[in-house]
């Protein structure tokens, strides 16, 4: 794993986009393994996990800085200043809880089957794939 200074005269912005955009590519990796495996919990946070190292991305691009310490998609997308249709809007917002409900286990909603997880991955590959091409 790569480790940065976070000091701004040292900040290689191209550095850190290629970082973000590694990491959100290898969280994908394990979304495939993970639902391949019936591991459909940590395959949808690994989902959330993909799209916020995506964004992260598109915020230190859009920002120059190392992006803040959050996991709100929509808030990182607002930062980063992406023109999103609703739809996406929409689907980020969906992606958010998932990164709680896999951290706390029993506050959640009901836990998505399979097939409604495999169909929540393929909406979120479409615009990780968008945000890929958009860095």
């Amino acid at each position: 794993m790569t480790t940065f200074a976070c000091t701004q005269e040292m900040f290689d912005v191209e550095k850190h986009i290629a970082y973000w955009r590694e990491e959100a590519l290898d969280s994908w990796k394990d979304v495939i393994h993970n639902i391949k495996g019936a591991r459909v919990q940590i395959s949808l946070f690994s989902t959330h996990l993909a799209i916020e190292k995506i964004l992260k991305a598109h915020v230190v691009k859009k920002t120059r800085k190392f992006p803040p310490m959050i996991h709100n998609l929509v808030s990182l997308a607002r930062i980063a200043d992406l023109t999103l249709t609703p739809d996406q809007v929409e689907l980020l917002a969906m992606l958010n809880p998932l990164n709680i409900e896999t951290r706390y286990p029993g506050i959640a909603r009901q836990k998505p089957t399979k097939k409604e997880s495999e169909a929540l991955i393929k909406r979120t590959k479409v615009i990780l794939e968008w945000l890929i091409e958009k860095l």
